[in-house]
């Protein structure tokens, strides 16, 4: 936990430096990104009874290249809650490299958009584990992993938002990883798809339609949570998306609440004490840089 702590807090005065240098962020030799969600989770998809608070970061801080859509940089992925778990107190770090061909693309439309927004990446990580450590080294999981794909991250109608039309949020990640620092080789890909879709019902206050896919090629009953999808409905306020500029930190800071279904795509848990049909979540989310 305080490693998780630490690492978010050393980003943060990153952030911080960049806002403070006499030339705009987006011209910048360096770039800072990152999201940071805390919250309840009534099962997390993981178990009926999850009842736990949970917080999830992640965080890219690294140098363009020149004027090439190239850049290079170190990552983390973290996760940290009350539950004494490994897997939900972990943190995954590394380096890695991106290619934004498209970043220039002078088109408009909304596919434009989304061409605009594609990023692909290699990155070399490793484990470590805030909590019970000592049931991840008897399970036998692999230390590091490498996963190379294409992310896509999108909003349309919120930055300066017409109330009359809806707004659409859009994030994709497809990656192959070699471990994906589980119990075997792993030598296989991961897909996430998560779609928001809602209305304006005042300033900062929105209602949307929300539905997450998580699939990949492994499909046995031990991969159920990579190949499961979750939607529903939620609502969410913030207070500074219209009032402040693009630079600012807390600008894209969400409080949230969201009632959500679950499916299993493929196999259902065989420990039947695991199986969910529901979350009820709700909490605080903050990202910048995307």
């Amino acid at each position: 936990m305080l490693r998780h702590l630490a690492v978010s807090a050393i980003l943060t005065v990153c952030v911080s430096a960049c806002l403070a240098a006499d030339k705009p962020l987006e011209k910048s030799p360096f770039f800072i990104e990152m999201w940071n969600n805390a919250a309840y989770y009534g099962t997390n998809l993981e178990k009926p009874r999850f009842a736990s608070a949970l917080v999830r970061s992640e965080g890219k801080a690294g140098l363009n290249f020149f004027n090439y859509p190239i850049q290079f940089y170190g990552v983390y992925y973290g996760v940290a809650s009350q539950s004494d778990d490994y897997w939900d107190n972990s943190l995954f770090s590394g380096a890695g490299v991106r290619i934004l061909p498209f970043s220039g693309l002078a088109a408009s439309g909304w596919l434009a958009d989304i061409f605009r927004a594609m990023k692909f990446y290699s990155e070399n990580l490793n484990a470590s584990y805030l909590k019970d450590n000592a049931s991840a080294e008897a399970a036998g999981l692999a230390k590091t992993d490498r996963r190379s794909g294409v992310e896509i991250y999108q909003e349309w109608n919120l930055d300066n938002a017409n109330y009359n039309s809806p707004w659409t949020e859009l994030w994709f990640n497809y990656s192959s990883r070699t471990t994906n620092f589980g119990w075997e080789d792993f030598n296989s890909y991961v897909m996430y798809l998560q779609t928001k879709f809602g209305r304006h019902l005042g300033d900062g206050i929105e209602v949307y339609l929300r539905g997450d896919i998580t699939s990949s090629g492994k499909d046995t009953p031990s991969y159920y949570f990579i190949n499961v999808a979750d939607y529903g409905v939620g609502v969410r306020f913030e207070p500074w998306r219209n009032t402040g500029t693009a630079d600012d930190l807390m600008r894209k800071f969400k409080m949230f609440a969201e009632v959500l279904g679950v499916s299993y795509l493929r196999n259902k848990p065989a420990d039947q004490t695991k199986v969910v049909d529901s979350d009820v979540r709700f909490g605080v989310e903050f990202s910048y840089g995307r």
